[in-house]
């Protein structure tokens, strides 16, 4: 009996020590992802992603040419996804669309006091100024 509890330590303990190595592993699995998604998705410099993850340029490029190698489906499917729009960026993108609004309007109101001015053109002077630069 007592030689049956020493195996089931053994065997816990051996269990024990594998799932943490799984783990291990899983966190550098998903560290090469995360440099990778930095790197070639959201075109970091290796400057700025050594700045984020606090990894040396050597890491950084094992985990990139690791990570292409080993996941060769995911990394396509992620460079078909590109990178993920983040509040900060959709906030951005309506303020250029305001903007561009804006100027769309200015331009429309442009165009039609343009269009104001030769009708007013020809019926003052009676001239046609669509024609009179063109010969």
């Amino acid at each position: 009996c007592l030689f049956l509890n020493k195996v089931d330590t053994l065997k816990s303990t051996i269990m024990k020590k594998k799932e943490e190595q799984l783990q291990i592993s899983l966190d550098r699995v998903k560290l090469q992802k995360h440099v990778y998604e930095l790197c070639r998705i959201q075109k970091l410099t290796i400057n700025e992603v050594r700045k984020k993850t606090g990894l040396g340029m050597g890491t950084i490029y094992r985990y990139l040419h690791t990570f292409e190698e080993e996941n060769p489906k995911l990394v396509e499917q992620m460079k078909k996804q590109g990178p993920n729009i983040i509040p900060e960026d959709y906030k951005k993108l309506q303020e250029e669309v305001l903007r561009l609004k804006c100027e769309l309007k200015r331009e429309r109101l442009r165009a039609d006091f343009y269009e104001e001015m030769v009708a007013f053109g020809k019926e003052v002077y009676g001239i046609d100024l669509k024609k009179a630069g063109t010969k």
